[in-house]
């Protein structure tokens, strides 16, 4: 059924959606119960088809409301979508030869890759001429480089997400731009963050990277960096000087997501009739997703629950 909604009745659906996500006690409980998210043995298939169980379940909602209010439609197909680019980078790993977890984010009826491509021996240039003709290929650019392809991927999927916003309400548009345009701005300076310690690129060299991603995303995140690599640096001085010792890249990433976690969690309050609580919402279960994946991963590795719980994103 298409349309059978409207803004107010899709919104107290979200906010009743925002109310059964998991807490930290939630999380609490399933990293010390032994049988929560176990898989059936510790093979990599198990572990795979554990967490594809775990993402059906909870995207299933959000797929049942994709076409519920056809003006937000373009909304909740641009999220699914960013779960495709991931299949899509799947696919390409796959062809170029690289050492992968095939996992899949099913998203169907909404997919435009199917999962049995992963069955098929599908060459670099099978995979190019597959992605160019979706949604991903207005953007998507063929490139000799696989790791420039995956950055492609990277860009079309955050431009594709952005340039939703043209299909939505004018109102509705400047707030869901500046969602998605600070979620952009957290992962750019993630990937900044790790273009200089991993491959120890200068200051001038990640700067003028960002410049050229901003130009061909053709969006004006620079404020946006700008007060977010303030808190980092503000961030990184306080760890220093407490422990005296340089913090890891995977701890800076997971201040970002904590700090991005906090904003999502207030501005969704900000006003039940705008769009906010929606873009918030499914940012949020993005993160509840990654977070349920984290203990999946812990538990298989043998992680103590309270070496898990220091990974999970949430608040306290």
């Amino acid at each position: 059924m298409r349309n059978y909604a409207d803004q107010a009745n899709l919104h107290a659906r979200i906010y009743a959606m925002k109310g059964r996500l998991l807490s930290l006690q939630d999380y609490a409980v399933m990293a010390r119960e032994q049988r929560t998210f176990a898989p059936k043995s510790s093979s990599v298939q198990d572990l795979i088809d554990a967490k594809e169980n775990l993402f059906r379940e909870q995207i299933a909602p959000v797929n049942a409301l994709v076409e519920a209010y056809d003006k937000y439609t373009p909304v909740f197909l641009a999220y699914l979508r960013q779960f495709e680019t991931h299949n899509a980078k799947v696919l390409l790993a796959k062809a170029a030869g690289k050492d992968i977890l095939e996992q899949w984010y099913d998203i169907s009826p909404f997919a435009s890759l199917d999962k049995s491509l992963l069955n098929k021996n599908l060459s670099m240039d099978d995979v190019t001429s597959l992605l160019t003709n979706t949604y991903l290929g207005a953007d998507f650019k063929p490139s000799s480089s696989y790791r420039r392809m995956q950055m492609n991927l990277d860009i079309s999927s955050a431009r594709n997400i952005y340039n939703a916003s043209s299909l939505i309400s004018d109102q509705a548009r400047k707030e869901f731009q500046e969602m998605i345009l600070r979620r952009i701005a957290v992962q750019m300076v993630i990937r900044s963050y790790r273009l200089r310690v991993y491959y120890h690129w200068s200051e001038k060299d990640t700067r003028l990277y960002l410049e050229k991603i901003n130009n061909r995303l053709n969006i004006h995140a620079e404020s946006q960096i700008h007060s977010i690599d303030e808190d980092l640096n503000q961030h990184i001085e306080t760890l220093r000087k407490s422990s005296g010792q340089e913090p890891s890249v995977i701890d800076i990433e997971q201040h970002l997501e904590q700090i991005y976690y906090l904003w999502l969690s207030s501005i969704f309050y900000r006003d039940f009739h705008s769009i906010y609580g929606v873009i918030a919402y499914l940012g949020l279960l993005l993160i509840q997703i990654k977070n349920l994946f984290r203990i999946i991963d812990g538990r298989r590795f043998g992680f103590s629950a309270d070496a898990i719980l220091s990974k999970i994103i949430c608040k306290e």
